[in-house]
């Protein structure tokens, strides 16, 4: 049956039909899109999700950088979801030889560094995986002393500035091998921070974090 309309001059025309099958189109093609967001499109929100859960890790460090930069260092590694297991032990040199080896040494002995510190923080992750960074503050007489220093400690196999507690991390199976490092030079100031496991599996991008924010803090 056909119907009809009419026009504002009386006149009546009949109504084809174009109207609803493009209104049906429409609808049809509307839930294909919603069908295929939730088939497709479900699949690409769990990659988002997935991604968003990668680069947590990462957002989390940027803010922990931060607070290292202002020397908020309990508030850096909170930021990080790492809990301190205890306060880090902390010591002061004035001679970097005797707390050194390798090349490294060899360098101290021939530009001798005007103070070290040493600390060793023991961290704990949210899966209860633990693990150690140790940072060392060198203070050399100048500028280009300690960009030297820190190519010569970034290079493999050239020594290096000794962990504090390394006997007794040693003894326990704990060895810094140089995987999970970082370095930062600031003027005449040389910074290094190494992560190592201490028990279970921390994540190994955890362990690059924690270095990259240890060595953004300022000297105890």
């Amino acid at each position: 049956m056909v119907e009809f309309r009419s026009r504002p001059d009386g006149t009546k025309y009949p109504i084809t039909g174009r109207e609803g099958r493009g209104g049906v189109a429409v609808a049809a093609g509307a839930t294909a899109l919603a069908i295929a967001a939730y088939s497709g499109g479900g699949a690409a929100t769990t990659g988002a999700a997935g991604s968003a859960v990668g680069e947590s890790l990462a957002v989390r460090t940027s803010h922990a950088k931060q607070s290292a930069r202002n020397g908020q260092q309990d508030k850096a590694w909170q930021r990080m979801r790492l809990r301190l297991k205890r306060q880090p032990s902390i010591e002061h040199h004035v001679d970097c030889v005797v707390h050194s080896f390798g090349q490294v040494q060899e360098f101290f002995v021939r530009n001798p560094c005007r103070s070290l510190t040493r600390t060793l923080v023991p961290l704990e992750d949210e899966s209860g995986d633990s693990f150690v960074v140790s940072i060392a503050w060198v203070r050399m007489p100048t500028a280009r002393q300690a960009r030297r220093l820190d190519r010569l400690d970034y290079r493999d196999g050239t020594g290096d500035v000794t962990a504090l507690g390394h006997h007794l991390l040693a003894a326990q199976g704990v060895s810094f091998t140089g995987e999970h490092y970082a370095s930062d030079v600031k003027k005449t100031l040389f910074v290094r921070a190494e992560a190592a496991p201490v028990r279970g599996t921390p994540d190994p991008k955890l362990l690059d974090a924690a270095a990259e924010v240890g060595v953004l803090l300022p000297p105890p």
